[in-house]
């Protein structure tokens, strides 16, 4: 099966989050999975999930748990899950800190270590320049941008 597009964690919390500014364009991007095949990495669920259910100052969604696992869910049946295996994702967070990499720039490091390992020539995110700067040779749109392509 051919993967068409990678869909990185801040498009699956702007998809599920109805008060997100990116709502509606991350929202229509799953609109398409019955034209394209769209996949989510394993990890991007846990930080999508983290993210959702955040308590505290920095919290602008706050799902309940059952909340959360509903939505994650209701984008998992539309999507492939990929993801790297123990060793490469060692491997990745081994490469990230050896070129002197810190903070959570390293799940988009893994997001696309996933997809050049899985063969993906699309990642789709609303950080373009973080993932470009990390994967040039992939290419990387933002939701619009992917569906205008489509």
């Amino acid at each position: 099966m051919t993967i068409d597009a990678l869909i990185d964690s801040n498009v699956i919390i702007a998809a599920l989050a109805g008060d997100h500014d990116h709502h509606v364009p991350s929202a229509d991007l799953f609109g398409l999975a019955d034209t394209a095949t769209l996949a989510v990495t394993a990890h991007s669920y846990a930080e999508a999930y983290s993210t959702l259910t955040r308590r505290g100052a920095h919290a602008p969604f706050r799902f309940s748990a059952d909340e959360a696992w509903a939505a994650l869910e209701s984008l998992r049946a539309i999507t492939q899950l990929v993801g790297l295996t123990p060793a490469q994702s060692f491997e990745t967070v081994r490469s990230y800190a050896t070129a002197g990499g810190i903070g959570a720039r390293l799940y988009d490091r893994m997001i696309g270590e996933a997809a050049v390992i899985h063969g993906i020539s699309t990642i789709v995110t609303w950080n373009v320049s973080h993932m470009r700067s990390l994967f040039p040779t992939i290419d990387v749109m933002t939701p619009p941008e992917y569906g205008q392509r489509r």
